[in-house]
């Protein structure tokens, strides 16, 4: 949860900066989490990584 403490008490660059890097990732997706277990949906630490993601999105559009 480190990371998505960090998200809620983050500036508004630094929001942007992490709204810019989830976009990336999620553009990005189909090359690097091509495996059949699905890494993108089952791993633990990528769902908390976009639900951080998404988090930062949230809190810049309230801004």
């Amino acid at each position: 949860m480190e990371f998505k403490d960090f998200v809620q008490n983050a500036s508004k660059e630094q929001l942007t900066a992490l709204g810019t890097l989830g976009g990336w990732m999620q553009e990005k997706m189909p090359l690097y989490c091509t495996c059949a277990s699905k890494c993108n949906q089952n791993c633990q630490l990528v769902r908390e990584l976009n639900e951080a993601f998404m988090l930062a999105g949230q809190r810049l559009q309230s801004m």
